[in-house]
């Protein structure tokens, strides 16, 4: 069997959930599986055809940077989406292809899947009016043409169904997770981090710092009790279009000493926060999975979060969850967390159990049989 797997979100140097999704899921099927081959499609430069370095050794890989005008694939996708893309699958021969990312080439007859992280942009300014009704009108046509769409959540496979797709075309498959506690973690020092005071304890948030991640409510709910309470809010991603907001906010509440931003942060820093963080807050208005929360549960940080969308299904009995909408209610969870040390023991224990429950082993093993599955449906067809 040939697999086709769209990697360009690998590419990226700043890495984002899908392109850390794209690298879990291909080298755990790659580890998993050596009787199939796995082509990986890719765009470089129209001039000179680079092979990137990841998985090049791997016996059953085979790298496919195809040559394509630089800004084209943003500026003209439909070129590469439903001509020259299909094109190359159809002389390759490829059996199945995977479109980890959203989309899937909308012609030809090659059978296909799709994954779907979240739907936000369905519900909700995500992107700008204009780019969220592309991305929907995109999302749409590729969820009709797949063979097969998968959710990473539950959540979000209701929200597919409410969009029209049929229960026997979607698929859960949860995303895995690399266990903090399971792979050997460099104990790094919070300096790295450039935290003012490294000696004051820390509420943490990891995030882009967008309207749906509802940083200002987090920002009002630590105003309500920061005197109440030693530490101090640490907000930890790259700027986005609530930046503004939350900079008001602080001046607002005289909080420039007590919130700290930090802006992006690379996998050191992270790492480095998580080990120091003494409480981890994520009060999302939706989320199509919620890594992060594993993420800081993997750390031993106790975990609030909120009660919507795939939260609940990511976060198990391991946090405390919050009305998304409640400045008190998550505010009294962040006061009684910061204070209660016998609450916080129980929620990092249930943490620690929590994350095994997600590997990456086993969203290759149900990601391996769908493929398999949808090569023989067209078969049978």
């Amino acid at each position: 069997m040939r697999v086709g797997i769209y990697i360009e979100p690998v590419k990226v140097s700043n890495k984002t959930g899908i392109s850390r999704y794209i690298i879990g899921l291909v080298e755990s099927l790659t580890l998993l599986d050596q009787d199939n081959e796995y082509y990986l499609y890719y765009q470089t430069s129209i001039l000179k055809k680079q092979q990137m370095d990841w998985l090049a050794t791997c016996p059953n890989v085979i790298h496919k940077p195809l040559r394509f005008p630089d800004t084209w694939l943003s500026e003209h996708p439909r070129i590469w989406w439903q001509y020259y893309l299909p094109l190359c699958l159809h002389i390759d021969k490829i059996d199945v292809f995977h479109g980890p990312n959203h989309y899937v080439p909308l012609s030809g007859d090659i059978p296909s899947i799709v994954t779907i992280h979240d739907i936000a942009y369905y519900y909700m300014n995500v992107h700008g009016e204009g780019i969220d009704r592309i991305l929907k009108q995109w999302t749409n046509q590729s969820m009709l043409k797949a063979t097969k769409v998968v959710t990473v959540s539950r959540s979000t496979a209701l929200d597919c169904e409410k969009e029209g797709i049929g229960k026997n075309k979607l698929s859960v498959i949860y995303q895995g997770f690399e266990n903090a506690n399971q792979a050997t973690v460099k104990a790094l020092s919070l300096t790295l981090t450039k935290l003012p005071d490294c000696s004051i304890p820390y509420i943490l948030f990891v995030g882009t710092i967008q309207p749906r991640k509802n940083i200002p409510h987090l920002i009002e709910s630590f105003a309500s009790i920061c005197l109440q309470i030693p530490h101090n809010l640490v907000l930890a991603g790259a700027p986005g279009d609530d930046s503004s907001a939350v900079e008001k906010l602080i001046v607002k509440h005289n909080l420039q000493n007590r919130v700290i931003r930090l802006g992006y942060i690379d996998d050191e820093q992270r790492s480095a926060l998580y080990q120091h963080a003494e409480l981890f807050v994520y009060p999302s208005k939706y989320e199509g999975f919620g890594l992060v929360i594993l993420e800081a549960m993997s750390y031993g940080v106790p975990v609030i979060t909120s009660n919507n969308s795939s939260l609940p299904e990511a976060a198990g009995e391991a946090a405390v969850l919050v009305d998304a909408d409640s400045t008190s209610e998550l505010a009294e969870a962040m006061r009684n967390l910061c204070l209660d040390y016998k609450l916080r023991e129980r929620l990092i224990s249930r943490g620690h159990q929590q994350v095994l429950k997600f590997t990456w082993e086993d969203c290759a093993k149900t990601m391996l049989d769908l493929y398999k599955a949808t090569v023989k449906f067209r078969k049978i067809r």
